[in-house]
Formats: C-alpha cells, structure tokens, sequence
C-alpha cells in the first residue's frame, strides 16, 4: 500500500485535487472528510481536500435517511459546499466519491459522473446487483475514464500482507465478518461484502463456483477456485462486529481480515484519483459481486453449487439495456426532492 510519506512526496508539487462527494447518509463521509481536509490530524491523508457534497442517498431506507442532515451540518463545519444536484457537483470538482449508503442508487447517480469524465468511487456496495455494476464499468469505459470501488477491508494490513505473498501461494482461506441484513438489498451486498472482499483480497479471481448453507447463528459460504482451493466466508449474525479469518499458504498460515481503519483505503483513493490506476483489478470485484449473487441462488436452492460464470452471464445481458437507460439520464434532482 501506498504510505503517507510516499504521498507527500510525489505530490508536494502537485495543486490538491477537489474532491466531491454525493450522498451523505453514511459515516464514511465524516470520516474521509476528515481526513482529507484537517491537515493538523497526525492520520491526515495530503493531495486531496473535499470542496463540494450533493446530500441525498438513499430515498427509503430509514437509517439512512435519517443521517443525511446531520452529516450535511457536520460536513458545513469542515467547509464543504452543499450543492443542489450532481450536475452542480461534477463542475466543482476533478473526482468524486460516490458515497450513499443505497447501492440501488450507485448507477444512476454514476452515470452524470462518469459522463463528465470525472475518475470515480464508488463505496460499498458497489451496487445492489451485479447487472448493475457491470453497467457502471461499462459506462466508464465508453467515457473513458476510470472507476474502483472496494470495501476498506480489503486494505487490513494482515490482509495486505498475505496478497503481497507473505505466506506464499495461497492455498485457501477462511474469514468472517458480521452480516446484518438490509431487507432492500440482496443479503450479502448489505454488509457481508466486508467479509467477502478479505476473502477476495487474499484468494484472488478464479473463482468457480459457491454453495451456502444458512442457519440462525451465521451463514456459511464455500467457495471453489481454480485449482480446487477453498475459500470460506462466515456471516455471524450475533450483532457483534468481529472481523478476522487465516489464509493457509505453501510457505506459512497467517491471520487476515483485520479491520485497519479507513485511512489506508482513503490513501489508496487518491492515489487512484492522481492517477487513475485502479488498486482493484475490475475482474476481481465482478468476481467478487458474483460470488455474493451466486451465495443468494444457492440459499434460494437450499445450499446447491451455483456456478459464477452461469450469473455473470444472466448479468451481462441485461448490462446494454442499463447502459443506454442512464446513458441519457439526467443528473440526480436538486436537493429536498424525489425522483419517480
């Protein structure tokens, strides 16, 4: 991972970038926010400062809902321009974080983004269906620019360690996280997406297929990659929030999915903002979306295999209908009002 003092460097000569930010119904906007814009924080994360927010999220989901004026407010105190409409945003600013808790929301709200060629994040869930994020991807190449979405899981420096081959070649690996469930959102998109992208962070692409088997404590879901190697995610369903899992490699076994906080992700947004590189390989967060998608077949199925590529491909024929939907779409309404 890129380090802060990397950051420094490479960037002391560059003007900061104007960051926007759209849907403030999240914690996540306070946090990055901060820091972002308070230089004096020992975690300050330098080259980019958050100038502009367009507030709405989620329209329906209560707990979200909720959150939006607070966080408004608290963003107004670190000097950040509340804007009417994503239209306003995207000239204010040279990239933008796509913030709202909703992923029903994420392609619609991408579209004006990517349309004005801005490099884009996109929080988790990257969307609430894989047809939709494959949209998303879409949409960006034929705009050419660039966008990456991730869980700040992935970047837990126990995790981070295993990917950069501390254990050797991975052979398989086990993790688990919380899974509470959003009844709007396919189960796993909600909040288990923390502990399917540690999963994903360590095994790789490559997977095959996933069964699921779901029961009052936690859901279980194994997967098959290449190779026949195994990796596990458990949902715990307690209403703790532990994270954590082992990756066994050919070299050693070591722990991984730990939870370091939000700034290693935030430093790896903007160096992607700089650059457009995307830390994430897109291949591995389609294959990541399918794995929870194919997880919520199997439950359906009562635990039978599914099979990745027979979802991605039910996923991809609905992507070009999508595309041309939001392709003309307007900019998201101004504040204080409801899309149909």
């Amino acid at each position: 991972m890129v380090g802060s003092l990397w950051l420094q460097a490479a960037f002391c000569a560059e003007p900061e970038l104007r960051i926007g930010i759209i849907g403030l119904d999240t914690s996540h906007v306070v946090a990055f926010t901060q820091l972002l814009n308070l230089a004096d924080r020992s975690d300050h994360v330098p080259g980019a400062r958050v100038v502009a927010a367009f507030p709405q999220g989620s329209r329906d989901i209560e707990s979200s809902v909720s959150r939006v004026s607070g966080y408004t407010e608290q963003l107004r105190g670190f000097g950040v321009e509340i804007v009417p409409s994503i239209a306003d945003l995207v000239g204010r600013v040279d990239a933008v974080l796509l913030e709202s808790n909703d992923g029903r929301v994420h392609l619609e709200q991408a579209a004006p983004v990517l349309a004005a060629g801005k490099r884009l994040f996109v929080d988790k869930p990257m969307a609430a269906s894989l047809a939709d994020a494959l949209a998303i991807f879409a949409l960006a190449r034929e705009h050419r620019t660039a966008v990456f979405s991730s869980s700040s899981l992935r970047f837990g420096t126990a995790t981070q360690a295993v990917r950069q081959g501390s254990v050797g070649t991975v052979l398989g690996c086990d993790t688990y996280a919380p899974l509470s469930i959003e009844p709007t959102h396919p189960d796993l998109f909600w909040y288990g997406i923390h502990g399917c992208e540690a999963l994903f962070t360590v095994m790789g692409t490559g997977c095959r297929s996933v069964s699921r088997t779901s029961a009052a404590a936690a859901d279980v879901l194994v997967g098959e990659w290449d190779g026949g190697r195994i990796g596990t995610y458990r949902g715990l369903r307690d209403g703790k929030k532990p994270y954590g899992g082992t990756a066994f490699g050919t070299q050693a076994v070591a722990p991984v999915g730990d939870n370091a906080g939000y700034r290693p992700l935030v430093v790896e947004i903007v160096q992607f903002f700089r650059t457009g590189a995307s830390p994430v390989p897109e291949r591995e967060t389609i294959e990541l979306l399918a794995f929870m998608e194919a997880a919520d077949e199997s439950k359906r199925r009562d635990g039978a295999n599914v099979l990745l590529a027979d979802v991605i491909a039910r996923a991809e024929v609905a992507v070009e209908p999508l595309v041309a939907r939001h392709r003309a779409r307007p900019a998201t309404a101004p504040v204080g009002t409801r899309s149909p």
